[in-house]
């Protein structure tokens, strides 16, 4: 199991605020059968893709794929209901498994400022419980620690709630955060 890639909503715009991806290159999901890479074009060869895609790159550092399927999450949290009654500090925030896609799973987490999205490839048997127990605590922990990197970014006075999060405080902290997660 790994984290691929974790994206923070605005919950007032729900826009992206920030999105990246962790782990190399894989095509396991919409890979590259359709792209010639030598001319640029995409599936049908009529469009030029590279300029697109550069743009894109320079937006965020996340893959496309993983901007897609965190795109997707992020419409799925906004349509569930995440208040759990009765439930307080990181429980009451935690929405947990959003939607599978092939061998990922997304996970929610929300909080009164943003929605957070995590991707995490996974290789745990849908039988084993106990075991996918211990993975969304594990998740939980994660995401409440990005969401403090995330409120304390904010408390610059000069950052902006509904702007990209341009901080390199907290591009570094998640980064080790992610790091750590990864390595267990």
């Amino acid at each position: 199991m790994s984290l691929a890639a974790i994206a923070v909503v605005s919950r007032r715009s729900g826009k992206p605020l920030y999105m990246r991806s962790f782990v190399e290159s894989s095509d396991l999901l919409f890979g590259q059968y359709g792209q010639n890479e030598t001319v640029g074009a995409d599936f049908f060869g009529d469009i030029l893709v590279e300029e697109s895609l550069a743009q894109k790159s320079s937006e965020w550092s996340c893959e496309e794929k993983y901007e897609f399927m965190l795109h997707a999450a992020s419409d799925r949290l906004d349509e569930m209901k995440w208040k759990k009654p009765g439930a307080v500090g990181a429980d009451a925030c935690w929405v947990g498994l959003l939607c599978s896609m092939d061998s990922f799973n997304a996970y929610g987490y929300v909080t009164t400022n943003a929605n957070y999205v995590v991707i995490v490839e996974d290789g745990i048997a849908p039988d084993n419980v106990q075991l996918q127990k211990s993975r969304d605590v594990e998740l939980k922990t994660l995401i409440s620690y990005v969401h403090r990197a995330y409120t304390e970014s904010l408390l610059n006075p000069f950052s902006d709630i509904n702007a990209k999060i341009t901080s390199e405080r907290f591009t570094t902290n998640v980064k080790s955060l992610v790091a750590g997660f990864n390595q267990i």
